[in-house]
């Protein structure tokens, strides 16, 4: 008898818990913020391996992409060929620091990117409110220093700007990570 009420009291102190939950009142515009940057060797030479932390919001969860999500507005190009900005949902931009200033540095070859894409993060059939953080690694190959206009080079300092475009095409803030100094692993 005694084991049987303990059991109702939990139950009902866990329905009580569950019952008080309220979903989180986000915007379904993602919203992200920066946490850290991390520079670590790479198995390449001349390439330093980065990867960059953030934290995001987003009111109904339709952040990611799945290996469905490949037609249109997802498909690689445009119809007049360029690549297509919504293929990716992790959008990057380097910017180097020359004379105390950062300058946007753009690739020689347009087809060439940082930019990525993440799996989808909430795989309910329902829209819900998600939180929580993305890692984003990748190699950066300062040995092609040519493919960058201006030039990337050992030595030089760099951040990035992140956002994040989720399924509705909305756009996240845009994010700055902090510098780092490229071919001198931290």
């Amino acid at each position: 008898m005694l084991l049987r009420n303990a059991l109702i009291a939990c139950f009902y102190c866990l329905v009580t818990l569950t019952a008080c939950f309220r979903e989180p009142n986000y915007s379904v515009v993602p919203e992200i913020a920066f946490q850290n940057i991390v520079v670590s060797p790479s198995r390449f030479p001349q390439t330093d391996s980065i990867a960059i932390f953030i934290t995001y919001k987003d009111g109904d969860g339709d952040l990611g992409l799945g290996d469905q999500d490949i037609n249109p507005p997802f498909n690689i190009t445009n119809p007049d060929g360029t690549p297509n900005r919504f293929y990716y949902n992790y959008l990057i931009n380097v910017f180097k620091k020359e004379r105390g200033r950062f300058v946007p540095v753009v690739f020689s070859d347009p087809s060439v990117t940082l930019n990525g894409r993440f799996p989808r993060l909430n795989n309910l059939p329902t829209r819900t409110a998600i939180e929580g953080s993305l890692r984003y690694g990748f190699n950066f190959f300062y040995a092609f220093a040519d493919a960058y206009r201006p030039r990337v080079m050992r030595g030089d300092t760099v951040r990035f700007e992140i956002q994040l475009a989720d399924r509705q095409l909305n756009l996240s803030n845009i994010v700055q990570t902090d510098e780092i100094v490229i071919g001198q692993v931290r």
